[in-house]
């Protein structure tokens, strides 16, 4: 690991998850670390369980791990239920004749050499679009309450335990061509979705190709906004190693290339090698060590969907939209005139409908914003932002992401 990268702390961390992901052998007896302080930054990255569930007995006897041995109990007790409400939703569709597919979370942990490895978050499935008012009647009629916010893309559920996503299609979709070849490629998610059983039950999840194209635009969706934590990393890493090498390349070299995501997958996957210890990937071939550094390092900075900096919300008001060239070629001012008005309308339904609301609505929430923030209750807008958010964006752009390759 090149000196400077990452700290002592860090990097206990990536060898708890080398361990428990790639049975790497790393020595973390004697290492001079605080371990409360490695427990903070694996929750900060998403990453808790994962590092932390096969934790030598011999250094959990230290005083000092008692309060980590608590917060790993509720964590696995929080898991569990989240791991519950996978099954719930299930069940639910299931009965009601519903189609769906769970993303992400409960699909990505099949993957984990235990799937209880992988900490939850969320539940978040797709239906097809015909199935909407449909789906939300019967999650309504089994107790489900739905958000009052406006969320773009996907309707927001909640019951006693869990939040629930309920999406028409994966999040990071790109416009244009890169969109046009997406939409084919995901024309048959639901048609070729596989029933799997886990250890709770059974749920329909995607077909191996669709996982790995849904996790790669997710992972890209958040990493250039707020940023992504390591558990995005840990989701591709074992992905990846699931695969043989060809058929790897087989199922997607070409299609990635045609989308403009294979530099990417590229880079994602060395920097797995490279700091996860997953095996090494014959057709990653050459790729610049310093963007795979530089990515390393902006996952570190600011965690999962950037827990550890309130600035990457602001970052993400004047990121350009990767695969929206019409919002990419936009200047930052133009950018967070989006951002706000977008903001405003989801919020506020009313807005959405009748323009002539917008100022309103920038005087109302930006005003609602700057109070909550001067008690505390919201980041305060730091100036660097704007400096931080470019020099991300010069990164990013050396991903040359939904160009054709």
């Amino acid at each position: 690991m090149p000196e400077g990268v990452f700290s002592k702390k860090e990097k206990a961390l990536l060898d708890l998850l080398a361990n428990n992901l790639f049975d790497a052998g790393k020595s973390i007896e004697g290492v001079d670390v605080d371990w409360r302080l490695v427990w903070y930054e694996a929750y900060l990255q998403g990453v808790s369980l994962t590092a932390f569930a096969n934790f030598p007995a011999e250094l959990s006897q230290n005083p000092g791990f008692s309060k980590i041995r608590a917060n790993l109990q509720s964590r696995i007790s929080d898991n569990l239920a989240v791991n519950g409400s996978h099954l719930k939703i299930h069940n639910i569709l299931s009965k009601a004749n519903i189609p769906y597919v769970i993303l992400k979370g409960l699909a990505s942990a099949l993957y984990y050499p235990d799937s209880l490895l992988r900490s939850m978050g969320d539940v978040d499935f797709l239906v097809s679009e015909n199935d909407v008012e449909r789906t939300c009647a019967v999650l309504e009629e089994n107790g489900f309450v739905a958000s009052d916010k406006s969320h773009g893309d996907h309707i927001v559920y909640t019951d006693n335990v869990c939040r629930y996503e309920l999406h028409t299609q994966p999040a990071g979709m790109p416009k244009g061509e890169a969109g046009k070849l997406t939409k084919e490629y995901l024309s048959d998610l639901l048609s070729e979705a596989e029933k799997k059983d886990t250890l709770f039950g059974q749920v329909v999840v995607p077909s191996v190709f669709h996982h790995g194209l849904i996790i790669l635009l997710h992972t890209c969706h958040h990493l250039t906004s707020s940023g992504i934590g390591l558990r995005h990393l840990c989701d591709w890493a074992v992905f990846v190693n699931f695969l043989s090498e060809d058929e790897f390349v087989e199922m997607f070299q070409e299609k990635f290339k045609n989308i403009g995501l294979w530099n990417f997958a590229c880079v994602l996957t060395r920097i797995s090698e490279k700091y996860l210890s997953c095996p090494a990937k014959s057709w990653v071939g050459d790729v610049d060590e310093s963007l795979v550094d530089a990515l390393a390092k902006d996952i570190f900075e600011g965690g999962n969907l950037g827990q550890k900096s309130d600035d990457r919300s602001h970052e993400a008001m004047i990121l350009p939209k990767y695969g929206d060239e019409e919002h990419k070629e936009k200047s930052n001012s133009k950018r967070f005139v989006s951002y706000v008005n977008q903001s405003v309308k989801n919020n506020w339904k009313s807005a959405e409908k009748n323009k002539i609301l917008l100022p309103i609505g920038w005087v109302y929430f930006g005003g609602r914003y700057v109070f909550r923030s001067l008690k505390g209750e919201r980041p305060k807008i730091n100036a660097s932002f704007i400096n931080e958010a470019k020099a991300r964006t010069e990164m990013f752009d050396k991903l040359n992401l939904f160009e054709k390759e």
